[in-house]
């Protein structure tokens, strides 16, 4: 933490918080003002109807009379601090005026204390027990920069110096007195810096992360832009150039060789194009997104349509084996985010296993939790890259066994789903045995699927 003893903030920061601390000081002083005024009501409530002698009870002459008239002062400065933090502006003047006004209202409360010392000076016990309380009161309370706290101190001390000998006739007494203020005063400097170099500190770091919160906004908004232009702009050109391969390969009468393998290397990398523009958009759109519709199934019907697909239409390569629970399993999902899922896992799986592998996926529930696992017996993840397999454009990244290239975003649109359906996925792999991807999610006790916006 930055000290500031003797200096100011640094210029750019420095009116902005200025303004901070002086509405905070405003409210600060108004509540101030009103327990202060609360407890001198209580005081003087407290005497009318027990009927004693608050000087007498106390020893202290003159006291019951200060009180009284704090109550006509007190609510002069909650009225006037009421005004300026419901009219508060970063006028220079209004800045001015307000603080000085803080200021004013220190002195009053540091005096209070000080008339009480006074008062109370034939009795050890009270000597400077009331004005240390208030200099400590104003020190933490109030924020002032280095020569509003000297001012403060200056009228302090230059007000205890002057009514000092009409309490005190023994010079000694008096100069022990003047040390005691001068050492109380420079507690009161070095408390008071303290906490405006605290409040400070705190002040540049909450504008730091508002200013790079902002910077964030702007580059995802900017983000957002340039894969708008990579949705709308690139895939039609994508599709153009893929449509006149697919024409060309159809009126390559002669089956020439060279010409079909060029065909299908253009085709080819308009599907990996493609490929990775959805998982851009993708990722895009789930940063976007706080939430997204979600229904109640069962996991074991879920889980079982997705493997029929895979079956069906998208690989003869592997064997996927399901392991479900006798009972339905019920949780809420988006079934198109969570299809994307399972298709990442399953697809991994495949890529990095030997045709004909069996990849194992299975079902359980416990502790109001349910645990899909997708296990493979293939090339596994070596130990230092399992920290990174969820990242985006991981390092992890590896073309498959059988050539596939990847860019990364797989595992983290799983995760990022994931995530936003209040679970978590694992991964427990080992080099050249395999890999077992652990999805967790809340389980839902309601036996009824319904459908939510």
């Amino acid at each position: 933490m930055k000290i500031y003893l003797f200096s100011r903030t640094d210029k750019q920061t420095r009116s902005d918080f200025r303004a901070h601390y002086i509405f905070q000081n405003l409210k600060m002083a108004k509540s101030v003002s009103a327990l202060y005024f609360g407890i001198v009501m209580l005081f003087q409530l407290t005497t009318l109807i027990l009927n004693f002698d608050l000087d007498k009870a106390i020893q202290i002459p003159g006291f019951s009379s200060s009180l009284f008239l704090s109550l006509f002062i007190i609510p002069v400065f909650y009225g006037v601090t009421y005004l300026l933090t419901k009219r508060f502006n970063e006028g220079g003047a209004f800045l001015l005026v307000s603080q000085l006004i803080v200021i004013a209202f220190s002195l009053y409360v540091i005096s209070r204390g000080m008339m009480t010392t006074f008062n109370a000076v034939h009795n050890p016990r009270n000597t400077l027990t009331m004005y240390m309380i208030w200099l400590t009161t104003v020190s933490v309370f109030f924020v002032f920069e280095f020569y509003e706290t000297l001012l403060i101190m200056l009228i302090s001390f230059v007000s205890f110096s002057l009514i000092l000998p009409h309490f005190q006739t023994s010079t000694t007494e008096v100069f022990k007195n003047e040390i005691v203020i001068v050492i109380l005063l420079t507690l009161f400097f070095f408390s008071s810096r303290h906490v405006f170099s605290y409040r400070a500190n705190h002040y540049i770091q909450l504008k730091t992360i508002q200013n790079k919160n902002d910077q964030i906004e702007n580059a995802n908004h900017i983000k957002d832009e340039i894969l708008g232009i990579v949705a709308h702009d690139l895939r039609n050109p994508l599709g153009a150039i893929e449509s006149i391969a697919m024409l060309m390969e159809i009126e390559n009468e002669d089956k020439n060789e060279s010409t079909t393998e060029n065909l299908s290397m253009i085709k080819a990398s308009c599907e990996k194009a493609r490929i990775i523009i959805n998982d851009l958009i993708e990722v895009a759109r789930n940063d976007n997104e706080d939430g997204f519709g979600l229904q109640e199934v069962d996991l074991n019907d879920f889980l079982l349509a997705v493997i029929h697909e895979w079956l069906q239409n998208k690989t003869g390569s592997a064997k996927l084996v399901f392991t479900g629970t006798k009972k339905p399993v019920y949780t809420w999902i988006n079934k198109e985010k969570m299809q994307r899922v399972m298709d990442n896992l399953i697809s991994n799986a495949i890529k990095f296993s030997d045709a004909g592998t069996q990849i194992e996926i299975t079902l359980k529930n416990a502790d109001g939790k349910c645990f899909v696992k997708v296990k493979d017996k293939g090339l596994g993840i070596p130990e230092e890259l399992l920290p990174h397999v969820f990242d985006r454009f991981s390092k992890a990244s590896r073309k498959g066994l059988r050539g596939e290239n990847s860019v990364g975003l797989g595992l983290s649109i799983v995760r990022q789903i994931v995530k936003k359906h209040g679970g978590d996925i694992v991964v427990d792999s080992v080099e050249g045995k395999g890999s077992t991807f652990t999805m967790m999610l809340p389980q839902s006790i309601s036996p009824v699927p319904v459908p939510v916006g």
